[in-house]
């Protein structure tokens, strides 16, 4: 397993491409980002042309973060993005072949 951790913020969509030697994307948790806002921030995600797939809602003082759990094998590339005024931190790790099956998730 490999760390993985991004910022996606408002307005400036990343994209991820799979990668053979890194493996799957799983995706364990979405936090929002600190700042004076206070109206709701959406995640969400394409996958190659399809229509966005909203993640979470992320809520000032009431619900900044959430345990996702998502994995991503895609041919196409992911595009995550945020609709909102807060960036939103995503983290999680890659899995390699079957370290899946060797390390079953526990949270």
């Amino acid at each position: 397993m490999a760390f993985w951790g991004i910022e996606v913020k408002p307005g400036k969509p990343i994209t991820h491409k799979y990668d053979d030697l890194k493996g799957r994307l799983h995706i364990s948790m979405a936090t929002l980002a600190l700042g004076t806002a206070t109206d709701k921030s959406v995640l969400q995600c394409n996958v190659g042309n399809k229509s966005p797939v909203y993640l979470c809602a992320l809520y000032p003082v009431s619900a900044e973060s959430v345990q996702l759990n998502l994995e991503f094998e895609e041919a196409d590339d992911v595009i995550f993005s945020v609709l909102g005024p807060r960036s939103v931190f995503l983290t999680g790790y890659f899995l390699r072949g079957g370290e899946h099956d060797l390390y079953p998730l526990s949270f």
